[in-house]
């Protein structure tokens, strides 16, 4: 099991240690999830874990909100959204926030529609190794050496796919190659690396 923000656990022993009186029974309705999981690796079963707060400003993210406008609405500072995103990249392993949504898709913690999404400009496959790279977590430097282009060329390409879709933010250009089922989608956990074994 993958866990991410364990901390309120320590927050959860704490206030159990403080509690002198008996606590009124919660109907089971009522008792939130505490963990939300996400779909199992098909080759160990282990699974990514979250908090349904974790999961939330992931989802937020994901659909194109800036830590600002994220802040806005957790009603919370921008400066504790940058750290709970940094804090949830650790966790999934991601080197950034397109990194963080993208294995927030192929864990299951993030969940898309049953439909593939239909793109009116579809991306030509130079265009899609660029975007993958971009889901990948890697700069723009980065995937233009792998490609061969500049990182001025591979801005301008994921800038110029953000266009034409109508998207505003990088994770969220993310969450809509995922929905049309664009981006590698098998799943996240370490054993594909660790066993070698291929999806």
């Amino acid at each position: 099991m993958f866990l991410l923000d364990p901390a309120q656990y320590a927050h959860a022993r704490a206030r159990r240690a403080r509690a002198a009186r008996p606590v009124r029974p919660v109907h089971p309705s009522r008792i939130l999830p505490l963990l939300i999981a996400g779909t199992p690796c098909p080759v160990c079963g282990e699974q990514f874990m979250a908090t349904p707060n974790a999961v939330g400003l992931l989802a937020l993210t994901a659909h194109g909100y800036t830590p600002g406008e994220a802040a806005r609405r957790l009603r919370t500072s921008r400066t504790q959204v940058d750290a709970d995103l940094d804090a949830l990249a650790d966790g999934l392993g991601a080197t950034n926030t397109c990194h963080a949504v993208d294995t927030g898709h192929r864990s299951g913690l993030l969940r898309l529609p049953a439909r593939p999404r239909r793109l009116l400009h579809q991306p030509t496959a130079a265009a899609l190794a660029v975007l993958q790279g971009m889901a990948d977590g890697r700069t723009d430097s980065e995937t233009g050496l792998r490609i061969g282009r500049t990182a001025r060329a591979v801005n301008e390409a994921v800038n110029r796919f953000l266009r034409l879709h109508g998207v505003r933010t990088r994770p969220d250009g993310v969450t809509l190659l995922h929905r049309a089922r664009l981006l590698d989608a098998t799943h996240p956990c370490p054993c594909w690396i660790t066993t070698g074994t291929n999806p």
